[in-house]
């Protein structure tokens, strides 16, 4: 190859490979949209809307979609797991691996005060609001600049 062609491949190269998609985790908040790598840790934590106690829901995606890799929970009964795994600062924990899809929604009421974090950064702060809030949350191609730049 010339020296001349290899020129313009890098060229080319340059200018195209910030725009090659590549996966990331989309959380969508009422119409605003949040993007995170692939591996994030994403906590969900709310008050049971039936029980009124506090559950944890630990999450993290990769190329398949999300998984739902730890619960924590204060009390029993209205859908809340029964097989418990350990106990740890008054939490009931269980340590799953249950897939959730490349997309899901979540539905929260002014009384489940929802948090949303990922990697410890807030997303949803309390979100009681007085109204429902929706967030939904799928795997997204974006460019790669936008990892470039640190807009995740």
């Amino acid at each position: 190859m010339s020296r001349k062609t290899l020129s313009f491949f890098a060229v080319i190269l340059v200018f195209l490979l910030p725009f090659l998609p590549v996966k990331a985790v989309e959380i969508t908040v009422d119409g605003e949209s949040y993007v995170y790598p692939l591996g994030s840790a994403i906590e969900i934590s709310y008050i049971h809307s039936v029980e009124r106690s506090p559950v944890v829901e630990v999450l993290v995606a990769n190329d398949s979609g999300f998984y739902a890799v730890e619960m924590k929970w204060k009390d029993f009964g209205a859908g809340l797991p029964e097989d418990i795994q350990n106990l740890t600062d008054g939490f009931y924990v269980k340590k799953t691996r249950d897939y959730l899809g490349k997309e899901f929604r979540y539905w929260f009421i002014p009384i489940n005060h929802a948090n949303i974090t990922v990697d410890g950064s807030p997303v949803i702060v309390n979100s009681d609001g007085g109204r429902q809030i929706v967030v939904d949350f799928r795997i997204k191609r974006v460019p790669l600049i936008m990892k470039l730049i640190g807009r995740w």
